[in-house]
């Protein structure tokens, strides 16, 4: 059976999350409704990341095993037709019978917005979280760099029993744009809710309420109550998986 690989991209705010729930509206459970329009499945859809709720992609990957009812050429164009306006697919090929968009997966990359106007943006709310104080771009840039390389990030995560929080930072950087910023982390794998509340404590260092010393501090510790406040879904997207 033919294992076929999607991309898509999405706006998570109406969304709980990319993992299925019943009654609610999810990604995999909207994309799955269409998927049975234009395709038959033999086996679940497997993605690289489960997103959270109101947590946006811009380059998701999933695979599934079935049978395509239009051309492989013309599958991405059927299958938008039967999504909703903020799922949209962009890309379809026939993968490996081993590739698995998850396991497979050599990296992943997660970028946080904050936008820094002085007053609220009806037009940025959905994707940006707004932070109109003062902020040290070059100690939050100092702090983001001490994360590369393999940690422990239980300090910035969310426990989980029974799962290791170790993970290896491959690259990290914080880029600047007019009334943006960006923190720009890829890595082998995330721990659950870490970009958020590592995010959240590089404002604390931003704001000068904690010194860079401090952040590794708190990272080394293991110790998540001492984490800065975890910042909204809103501002976070998957943007890339490697492979």
């Amino acid at each position: 059976m033919p294992n076929y690989k999607l991309t898509l991209q999405y706006d998570g705010t109406g969304y709980k999350g990319w993992q299925k729930q019943p009654g609610l509206p999810t990604v995999q459970g909207t994309l799955e409704e269409a998927l049975a329009a234009v395709a038959t499945l033999d086996s679940p859809i497997y993605a690289a990341g489960r997103t959270d709720a109101g947590v946006h992609a811009r380059g998701q990957v999933v695979n599934f095993f079935g049978t395509l009812k239009p051309s492989l050429e013309r599958f991405p164009a059927a299958l938008n037709a039967f999504l909703t306006p903020d799922i949209v697919v962009r890309e379809c090929e026939e993968a490996e019978e081993g590739f698995n968009a998850r396991r497979s997966a050599s990296a992943r990359e997660y970028a946080y917005y904050v936008f820094r106007g002085g007053y609220p943006s009806p037009f940025r709310r959905r994707y940006t979280y707004h932070f109109p104080g003062d902020l040290s771009a070059d100690a939050m840039g100092d702090a983001l760099g001490t994360v590369v390389g393999a940690h422990d990030f239980a300090a910035f995560a969310r426990r989980e029993e029974g799962k290791s929080s170790v993970r290896e930072v491959y690259e990290a950087e914080l880029l600047q744009h007019d009334d943006e910023l960006c923190v720009r982390i890829k890595a082998n794998a995330f721990v659950w809710m870490m970009m958020r509340m590592l995010c959240g404590s590089l404002l604390e260092v931003g704001r000068g309420r904690w010194s860079v010393e401090y952040f590794v501090e708190v990272l080394e510790s293991r110790d998540n109550s001492r984490s800065g406040p975890a910042l909204p879904p809103r501002g976070l997207f998957l943007e890339k998986v490697y492979y």
